[in-house]
């Protein structure tokens, strides 16, 4: 009895120092399409524990020697980034090099004040639940946009 006793606090010290197990993992999540006039690839890291997203960075490139349409783009995708722009933990920029357009956000969903993300956006409701973000529905998301995801 007392091996048996011995070895079951052996697991669980196992267990607690390793972190029973939660440890932080990449899921990367691409889509790549031509329309417009414009290539764009569009690439998210999703970072998460368990079931949980903790961070998702994502980098949006969109490529076209017309500089009207890259112009455009530019201000479409500031002016959805702009009400986030006083969020702490939700980091924006875009910029414009040569022909391309790279877009990126990090949005650490372990420190951002939900509630204020919802409160600006209420479609981030479906998103946000009791102030987490399931890996299983922004996967759903991605893919409903034709975006492929991968663990």
């Amino acid at each position: 009895m007392k091996k048996v006793m011995m070895g079951i606090v052996a697991c669980l010290s196992l267990m607690l120092l390793t972190g029973c197990g939660n440890e932080q993992k990449t899921m990367n999540c691409s889509r790549t399409m031509n329309q417009s006039g414009a290539s764009i690839d569009l690439k998210y890291e999703v970072l998460y524990t368990g079931a949980y997203v903790d961070v998702v960075k994502s980098k949006e490139k969109i490529t076209s020697d017309d500089e009207e349409l890259l112009e455009t783009y530019r201000k479409n995708v500031e002016t959805q980034y702009a009400p986030y722009k006083d969020v702490e933990h939700y980091v924006t920029n875009v910029s414009i090099d040569g022909n391309v357009l790279t877009s990126t956000a990090d949005i650490d969903y372990t420190k951002i004040d939900t509630s204020k993300m919802i409160e600006i956006d209420s479609a981030n409701g479906s998103l946000i639940q009791d102030g987490k973000v399931k890996l299983e529905t922004i996967k759903s998301l991605y893919e409903s946009m034709g975006i492929t995801c991968e663990k």
